[in-house]
This record gives C-alpha cells, sequence and structure tokens, in this order.
C-alpha cells in the first residue's frame, strides 16, 4: 500500500466547523483543480470526471467526528485506493488539515501516479484553507 500525503495545512477555525464543511460533498466542488472537468454532488457522494483518469465516484464511507473522514471509489477504478480527511485540533480556533491517499500502485502506477495524486490532494488542501478563513 502506497501512502500519498498532501502538505498539513492550518486552518483559523474550530475543528467542529472543518469537520462538517468536509462532512458534505457538495462542499468539495470549490476544492476541485482544474484536471477536474465535471463535478456532481449528493449527499453522500460525489461524481468527479478527472482529465486522464475518467469518472471517480467517491462516497463517504466513513466519518469519525471530528477527526476523520474516509472516501472510497463506488464505481470500476485503475486502482484501489481511499481518500482521507485527517483534522486534528491545534486550539479552540486552529485546525491542522491533511488529506491522504492510501493506494494499490504497483511500482509503474507508482511511478506514473504519485506526483499527480500529491498535487490533487495539496490543490484541495490549499484551496480548503483558503475558502475557509
Amino acid at each position: 500500500m502506497t501512502e500519498i500525503k498532501s502538505n498539513k495545512s492550518c486552518i483559523t477555525m474550530p475543528i467542529s466547523e472543518v469537520y462538517a464543511y468536509l462532512s458534505v460533498p457538495a462542499n468539495y466542488e470549490v476544492l476541485m483543480p482544474s484536471t477536474v472537468r465535471s463535478f456532481i454532488a449528493t449527499d453522500d457522494s460525489a461524481t468527479l470526471d478527472i482529465q486522464g483518469l475518467g469518472s471517480v465516484v467517491l462516497a463517504i464511507t466513513e466519518r469519525n467526528e471530528p477527526t476523520n473522514i474516509v472516501m472510497l471509489p463506488q464505481n470500476k477504478v485503475p486502482f484501489k485506493f481511499d481518500l482521507q480527511w485527517h483534522l486534528k485540533s491545534l486550539s479552540e480556533n486552529e485546525t491542522e488539515v491533511q488529506a491522504v491517499i492510501n493506494a494499490e500502485l504497483n511500482f509503474m502506477m507508482k511511478m506514473m501516479a504519485e506526483k499527480l495524486l500529491t498535487d490533487f490532494l495539496n490543490v484541495q488542501v490549499h484551496k480548503l484553507s483558503g475558502h475557509l478563513k
């Protein structure tokens, strides 16, 4: 299993508010990088059309309030993975956020996908920090 982590970011909001925001798939639309051509959300899932990869349906499958959200693909994808959001309260009004993908990548897939997935996560965390001020 390959673990791909975003940069950590500090958001000046209570952990409960950051968790509440990330618990709603529709909120992820503003976090998407330019490689996402379309985005459709329901109460528990989001469908992303990612340039070069195709359509991925991600559903929130686990909510561990207020520290962790886990998303899993619901359709056929080139490799098994999960996307997790890790939240850590630094103070009453500061939350550390990090996104992590755990993926089953063979050597060739790892070489091709690791940088793209890291960039994907970093864009989301950066946009989240800018959006939740």
